[in-house]
């Protein structure tokens, strides 16, 4: 009896082990029909395919794909985005336009209220309607090739589709254009710096915020609007962004007499929030008219940054603000608004949300001002958004533009009719031409610079249209034989003349003057040398403080200061002095300003690292270092040996990667049971890194989560501009996005050691690197002819 008893106790659990072991199998088997080939030769019949193509992958997984037709290149673009990256696409596409609930269920709901305010899905409509004959038909194609696959595949497209249980819905153009448009929002960050300083200047006072902010007495009178503004922080229901640590890039391209080549050279690195996948997809496309390599985006059809037989660029954000947010007056019903004295409806639409294992959908109610979407209802602080977002053509145009430009002035050419995002283009020609130009349009205000929210009962403060950017503000050739962009200030930096000025949230300058002063200092640059700079990881901002703070540390003698003054500003990843100083920094930014934080009710310090510069060199007022809780004034030199002091006591031996690390996480690590349980196979991490907020090899954490990197380099590539065989590219994950390829996380190591393997463009040595093909033939059993496409 005791061994039956002891037998099931033992046969239970390993059945289903076994059931498991058995399932997972099963699902590895059956997905594996759809992965890309990683070995050997594969020829497919494909429904709807326009003509004969053949891709050619390189041991990285990259796909080089053939045809002499064009409509062949942007479908095949499109099968190979969906049999790789499915998932991703999935995600972003119900993302975009508040649908995650339908496979996600409740967990998904607070997002897509989110995202159904914020109205993604009616602004990609609105741009379908725009698309010239020639955009519209690579989105007809790449749809075409993206349902070719859920056609063929189904459920088994990725393994995530099979773990949720849920069918794949065929691809539309529309959902292409509102990824584009997901990108663009996570791109702006405009409302979340509009609400921290409405924040500071409610709890601080005017005067306080004013000098905490740099602005002169002009730029108050003139950006301040008049009433009492807004006191409430961003809640988490509500359709805002915060203020954060976001997305930048470098990218800077050297002439001729520079390189050790006699060619120009192009380089750009985009830092892009942590994801698994990756936010890139690398690719290269060959036809008749169309010749351009470079990464992608999954979701959107060609190349987004990359070069042509021509051409190569490189792309960075402005930085201009792009959103503002409008302050409403309603009436007691608040159904309409004052505008100009007179009332006004607000126009209300409803939607249903589908949530999963739920029998109803949930009701959503928006609510549309002149200026745009209601994205927070409180009395007294209803506000308004409006957004780039809402207005002009989709940035496809631009890109398709960009994949046929073959020189500089054709560059700047493409992205003329774009309103957002605006974007540095950095390009660099086969003549050796070199091109810094900022192109998109800024809001032509009224009243006010987008600062603060503006008062929506007064016309005078709405937008007006869009101003585009002037020629004026590019450089072709300078005399330094460099053009350089890394999101800072181009008119305090001396770039453009500041006549030019537009409303933006620069970065600060280190990254950029600490790559000019590389690129200045010699004539022999090589791809070699340029992707060294990349991963340069000395601050200019330690640098000036601490020569600032060297005779305090003097004074003070104690083993932190004595490791501070001799340390060369540099964050590698196993630096015991870059954790101290980043230690001691976030220390000090608690010191000075976690006083006033407290006392005045934010959920941030006002004083973070470039502040603390500031005020060290005399640029905020002294008082700062009083703590406003303790009785005295204390001084500078008082706040500065209580904080050395406890990092002395402390005396931690941590090294910078200790703290300062990188997990790449896949989407289903939040998703309950076996999702989890799968991810946790799926992760990847967490890995020390080097770098910081402000080095050129930079990996920005959150204000809410020090040192946890959340944006990291998603891209290294650098071009030897015209041999274009020796150009090179690096993912920071891989290329693929389903997580049992070969190719799902194998750039890792390449990544943290800031390498980037050979991106062959010439036939010759896409074949010397090829290790698989794929041709894909026509089903002219049941293939129908696309309508309108080009051959």
């Amino acid at each position: 009896m005791i061994r039956r008893v002891w037998f099931a106790l033992l046969a239970v659990p390993v059945l289903f082990l076994l059931l498991g072991v058995f399932g997972f199998a099963h699902l590895r088997a059956r997905v594996a029909n759809s992965r890309l080939p990683e070995r050997g030769r594969v020829v497919e019949s494909v429904a709807g395919c326009p003509a004969l193509v053949e891709v050619l992958f390189d041991g990285r997984g990259v796909p080089h794909v053939y045809s002499g037709s064009q409509s062949a290149l942007w479908f095949t673009q499109g099968f190979l985005h969906a049999r790789d990256r499915f998932f991703q696409m999935d995600l972003a596409r119900r993302s975009a336009v508040g649908r995650l609930s339908e496979i996600f269920g409740e967990m998904a709901l607070e997002n897509d209220r989110k995202m159904r305010t914020l109205r993604l899905a009616v602004s990609a409509r609105r741009q379908v309607a725009l698309l010239s004959s020639d955009e519209r038909r690579a989105l007809d194609n790449y749809t075409a090739g993206v349902n070719a696959a859920i056609d063929r595949y189904g459920r088994w497209i990725a393994p995530e589709v099979w773990l949720l249980g849920v069918d794949p819905e065929p691809w539309s153009v529309e959902q292409s254009l509102a990824i584009g448009l997901l990108i663009q929002l996570d791109l702006s960050w405009g409302m979340g710096k509009e609400i921290e300083r409405a924040m500071e200047l409610d709890r601080l006072g005017r005067d306080v915020a004013v000098d905490l902010w740099g602005w002169s007495p002009s730029e108050a009178r003139r950006w301040i609007p008049p009433g009492e503004g807004i006191s409430l922080p961003v809640r988490q229901h509500e359709a805002l962004s915060v203020a954060s640590g976001g997305p930048g890039a470098n990218s800077w391209a050297v002439s001729p007499q520079r390189s050790a080549t006699g060619r120009p050279l192009l380089a750009n690195d985009p830092h892009l929030f942590v994801s698994m996948p990756g936010s890139f997809y690398a690719i290269h496309l060959s036809g008749t008219r169309l010749h351009v390599a470079g990464v992608s985006v999954a979701g959107l059809p060609g190349v987004i940054i990359g070069h042509t037989e021509g051409l190569a660029w490189g792309l960075t954000l402005s930085m201009l603000d792009d959103q503002d947010l409008f302050l409403l007056t309603l009436d007691d019903s608040g159904t309409r608004e004052l505008v100009d004295g007179r009332w006004q409806p607000l126009r209300t639409v409803t939607e249903d949300i589908g949530v999963r294992w739920q029998p109803d959908p949930v009701l959503v109610k928006v609510q549309l001002s002149e200026h745009g979407p209601l994205v927070r209802e409180q009395r007294g602080e209803s506000l308004a958004l409006s957004w780039s977002g809402y207005h002009g053509p989709s940035i496809v145009g631009a890109m398709l533009g960009m994949n046929r430009a073959q020189d500089i002035a054709e560059a700047a050419s493409a992205w003329q009719q774009v309103v957002g995002p605006s974007v540095n283009l950095i390009a660099a020609d086969t003549s050796g031409h070199i091109l810094h130009r900022l192109v998109g349009k800024t809001p032509d205000r009224g009243k006010g610079a987008g600062r603060l929210p503006s008062p929506g009962n007064d016309s005078d403060w709405a937008w007006r249209g869009f101003v585009p950017l002037s020629e004026g503000q590019q450089v072709i050739d300078p005399a330094a034989g460099f053009v350089v962009s890394a999101n800072h200030d181009v008119f305090d930096e001396g770039v453009f003349a500041a006549a030019g000025r537009f409303p933006a949230d620069f970065a600060p300058p280190w990254r950029a003057r600490r790559i000019r002063g590389a690129l200045a200092a010699r004539d022999d640059w090589s791809v070699d040398a340029t992707l060294e700079l990349q991963g340069d990881v000395i601050s200019g901002r330690a640098i000036a403080i601490l020569k600032q703070l060297r005779p305090f540390f003097e004074e003070h003698g104690g083993p932190t200061a004595r490791a501070l003054m001799t340390w060369d500003a540099g964050f590698e990843a196993g630096s015991v002095e870059a954790a101290l100083f980043a230690e001691f920094m976030l220390s000090l930014e608690e010191a000075v300003g976690g006083d006033e934080s407290r006392r005045h009710s934010l959920d941030w310090s006002p004083v973070g690292s470039e502040k603390i510069l500031r005020l060290l060199v005399g640029g905020l007022d002294e008082i700062w270092w009083d703590d406003v809780n303790s009785p005295g004034v204390q001084s500078k030199t008082e706040v500065l040996s209580s904080v050395l002091d406890r990092m002395d006591e402390s005396s931690s031996s941590a090294r910078w990667g200790d703290l300062h690390r990188v997990k790449f996480q896949h989407p289903m690590s939040a998703f309950p049971g076996i999702g989890r349980l799968m991810a946790g196979t799926w992760n990847r991490g967490p890995y020390a890194t080097g770098g910081s907020n402000v080095t050129v090899n930079a990996h920005n954490w959150r204000k809410d989560r020090p040192f946890a990197v959340s944006v990291v380099p998603a891209l290294r590539f650098v071009c030897d501009v015209g041999e274009w065989d020796r150009t090179v590219l690096g993912l920071a994950v891989g290329q693929s996005g389903r997580p049992w390829s070969a190719h799902y996380s194998n750039q890792i190591g390449d990544w943290l050691r800031v390498e980037a393997a050979a991106f062959p463009f010439s036939r010759t040595a896409v074949e010397e690197a090829a290790v698989a093909s794929l041709e894909l033939i026509p089903d002219e059993r049941v293939a129908a002819p696309m309508p309108g496409a080009a051959k």
